[in-house]
């Protein structure tokens, strides 16, 4: 207890510890707010689509919330990282650590307990996304072979999330022209009508694979139509739940959580090393924010691309994740300092 007691009195007279850890605290928990609105706009259709039980929508539901989590405290972290230190230039106490003769990086050396915290608390919810964006594909597949195998004659069984459709043989010859169910559905791009024997999707729903398919082509004349079977077809560019299959929940934890120390401690020392000059709190928050962002949309873009069987040189790319969240971070910070110096109340 004496222990514990020392540490919080250690913290509560460090200018820079407690200060930048409510900052992150409180940004987190925005932009948590904002993010959990969006899932919540993103899951309501479904949410009061009657023929879906909870237990059907829980997985779904789960992964949304483990991406709003993941997302908040990645960018809320440096955004709080970057507002404490602004406050800390802004009240002159910048200049007296620096007087004393303590460099930027020893200041914020001074963040690094709780940077480990948070890196924690990161690391944990990317692992547990991992893990959780490959349970709607698991729904999904057991929807698809549900409704296949509760086929009654004449009968038809949505499947949602995926926009198919079982039809069930009305008798000895089904309306479709067979005696056994079809799934019939559009592809994702062109709108191309298809029907299939039976499917299964991917993990994150980005991929849709049709056993025994036949497709209705659309041509330039209405009177002519092209149809075209195949034993086996993959249709590619659905909308992805939540991450790419192939990407290892471990990688994509420490990807993450190094991408927000990166962000946060470029944002801290950026608004340190400049504390001549005034930078207000948005100008903070806009450097605090460059990074997260960037690395987010770089880790995005990489994700989408892993191949099926990702070799180790293909994996190492996302070393370029947190590379990306510190040229934005400079970037952000060159541009503030180019800027003309806004005095006042704007300043304070």
């Amino acid at each position: 207890m004496n222990a514990l007691a020392e540490r919080l009195r250690t913290l509560r007279r460090d200018p820079m510890a407690l200060p930048s850890l409510l900052a992150a605290a409180s940004a987190t928990a925005l932009i948590l707010g904002a993010a959990l609105i969006g899932a919540t706009i993103r899951l309501l259709p479904w949410a009061l689509d009657p023929t879906i039980p909870w237990s059907t929508l829980a997985p779904f539901a789960k992964s949304l919330l483990a991406v709003a989590f993941e997302a908040a405290l990645m960018t809320g972290w440096p955004v709080g990282w970057a507002l404490a230190t602004q406050r800390l230039v802004e009240r002159g106490e910048a200049r007296v650590l620096a007087s004393l003769g303590e460099p930027p990086h020893r200041t914020i050396g001074r963040l690094l307990p709780q940077a480990s915290v948070l890196g924690a608390v990161l690391v944990l919810s990317s692992s547990v996304l991992g893990y959780e964006a490959a349970a709607p594909g698991k729904v999904v597949n057991a929807l698809l072979a549900d409704g296949r195998a509760t086929c009654e004659p004449g009968a038809t069984h949505g499947v949602p999330f995926v926009s198919a459709t079982w039809l069930c043989p009305a008798g000895a010859e089904g309306p479709i022209g067979d005696e056994r169910p079809r799934l019939v559905g559009r592809a994702p791009l062109g709108g191309v009508v298809f029907t299939a024997e039976d499917a299964k999707v991917s993990d994150d729903l980005r991929r849709i694979e049709l056993v025994g398919a036949r497709l209705l082509l659309p041509t330039g004349s209405p009177s002519t139509r092209v149809r075209v079977r195949v034993d086996t077809l993959v249709l590619r560019g659905l909308a992805p739940w939540a991450r790419a299959s192939s990407l290892p929940p471990a990688l994509r934890a420490g990807v993450v959580a190094g991408s927000s120390l990166v962000a946060g401690c470029a944002a801290a020392a950026a608004i340190l090393r400049g504390r001549r000059r005034r930078v207000g709190g948005v100008a903070a928050a806009a450097i605090g924010a460059a990074g997260p962002l960037a690395a987010l949309v770089t880790l995005r873009a990489l994700e989408l691309r892993v191949p099926e069987t990702a070799s180790g040189w293909w994996l190492s790319l996302f070393g370029l994740v947190p590379l990306a969240a510190l040229v934005a971070v400079l970037a952000a910070a060159a541009l503030v300092t180019a800027l003309p110096e806004r005095r006042g109340a704007d300043s304070k």
